[in-house]
């Protein structure tokens, strides 16, 4: 009897430490981690997304933000896996990645250009009683603004692309001249109705009072430190963080489709001289997302996308002062599960 009892005993205890070894096991499995890829004015509200996702799916998010030409090249020429890619301008799919690289896109949010700045700017005052002058105050020798890489950033096209916009809409030719022929290796070509501006692969200023960063948002801390007095921002990316701004005038701010056909007279060539030169022709800003053919987990992906397209990412990006068009609006063969 003893002797059954204590081979009980050692059976039991062998179970235990068994049962044990797998739970460990299976707790210490490293969980899926979905690989996302975005632009710097989605980071916040992709965050948030991806918060609500992790907790619903037990699935780890890890998003990478950038410039969204920058982060298109990292797929494309750098080999990087990426499950999800979020950019904000949808025609870089178009340009870069398709159908090579995905198979579909989506578009689904718009946004607008607006100048960023704090209290302790220069000037702050004056262009808040007066932002129909915001170009003088930009061309004043003792203020400091900037604007993202066009080469990297489609805040960076769109900045200039505002700026020649202007040029047109005030009838102005010195404002683009002034804001950034002047003050870097840009060069312009202009007719009576159509400006194309060309920004060499091998980007340059010129000037101490412009600042050109890699993403938009890598401005802000510098608007917050006080050693820029202006940036071009995404106005959802201006309110996000609490920054002042102004609104330009809608001809030039790249908010109504209404206006494309006036967008539209301004190009801006990007990566002039390298392989990758694109041209960028001003439209209403969208923004778009796709999974790319690399993404190792397709699954999560879709499911992922289908968070975002649903009414709880609308919800998300609105309160983070972003809108989603009415409806997504679909290129190539996207998976049926995200289009219904």
């Amino acid at each position: 009897m003893k002797r059954r009892n204590i081979i009980i005993v050692i059976v039991a205890i062998a179970i235990i430490l068994l049962a044990g070894y797998f739970t460990t096991q299976y707790f210490l499995q490293p969980k899926v981690t979905l690989k996302v890829f975005c632009a710097g004015s989605l980071k916040i509200p992709l965050d948030q997304l991806a918060s609500i996702y992790e907790e619903k799916y037990d699935v780890k998010v890890e998003i990478e933000a950038s410039g969204s030409v920058e982060a298109a090249r990292k797929v494309i020429d750098l080999g990087k896996p990426c499950d999800v890619l979020a950019v904000a301008d949808y025609r870089l799919f178009e340009q870069y990645m398709y159908p090579e690289h995905t198979e579909w896109y989506a578009a689904f949010a718009s946004n607008e250009v607006v100048l960023a700045f704090t209290s302790n700017s220069k000037y702050a005052d004056y262009i808040i009683k007066n932002p129909d002058k915001w170009y003088e105050v930009l061309a004043k020798k003792d203020v400091k603004f900037g604007f993202s890489d066009p080469n990297k950033d489609p805040c960076g096209y769109r900045a200039v692309g505002v700026i020649a916009l202007a040029s047109i809409y005030y009838n102005n030719e010195s404002i683009l001249k002034d804001l950034i022929l002047s003050k870097t290796n840009i060069e312009a070509s202009v007719s009576a109705s159509k400006i194309d501006v060309y920004v060499p692969a091998s980007l340059e200023k010129h000037a101490r009072d412009l600042e050109i960063r890699s993403k938009s948002v890598d401005l802000i801390a510098l608007l917050e430190a006080g050693s820029l007095d202006y940036a071009f921002e995404y106005k959802s990316v201006a309110k996000q963080h609490n920054l002042l701004y102004i609104e330009l005038p809608e001809k030039i701010n790249l908010k109504n489709p209404g206006y494309d056909d006036f967008y539209s007279k301004v190009t801006v060539h990007i990566l002039v001289g390298s392989e990758r030169e694109a041209s960028m022709t001003m439209k209403s800003i969208v923004y778009g997302v796709t999974i790319p053919k690399c993404a190792k987990h397709l699954k999560e992906a879709i499911e992922f996308v289908k968070l975002l397209l649903s009414e709880v990412g609308r919800d998300v990006f609105s309160r983070n002062g972003q809108d989603f068009l009415e409806k997504p609006i679909f290129y190539g063969n996207a998976p049926s599960e995200i289009k219904g």
